[in-house]
């Protein structure tokens, strides 16, 4: 097994760049299960909103279950990771966050705390203003 950083998925998943698409295709078609860490899902999350690709909410949505549900792909936990991607699913806060969250949880934290204000109402989060 070997660790993906962001750049490898982002290149996979948008092949903007031909060459590297294809490294990156040999590699992960190679290497499986390949290990993704949760830092590099929140990487991955915030390029593909970015200026560059600008994907929407459901176009992420739709990447993460993806991975999630290949086997090409091992997380640090598949099960934190699905929770958090459920609460962004409905939630108005981003996906770090309820990552952060599901972490936290998973931890034995009883509560988030955060002066995000997106994440006010949030169950298992406190807002502080």
């Amino acid at each position: 097994m070997i660790g993906l950083d962001t750049n490898i998925l982002v290149r996979y998943l948008t092949r903007d760049d031909e060459q590297q698409w294809q490294q990156s295709a040999t590699v992960i078609q190679q290497s499986q299960p390949c290990f993704v860490t949760n830092i590099v899902l929140c990487e991955l999350v915030w390029v593909l909103k970015g200026a560059i690709y600008g994907f929407r909410k459901d176009e992420i949505i739709n990447v993460l279950e993806a991975m999630l549900h290949s086997a090409a792909f091992e997380f640090e936990n598949r099960s934190t990771v699905d929770q958090a991607l459920q609460r962004y699913k409905q939630g108005k806060a981003d996906f770090s966050d309820y990552l952060i969250g599901a972490v936290f949880r998973q931890a034995g934290c009883t509560e988030t705390v955060s002066f995000d204000s997106k994440l006010k109402g949030e169950g298992g989060f406190q807002c502080l203003e």
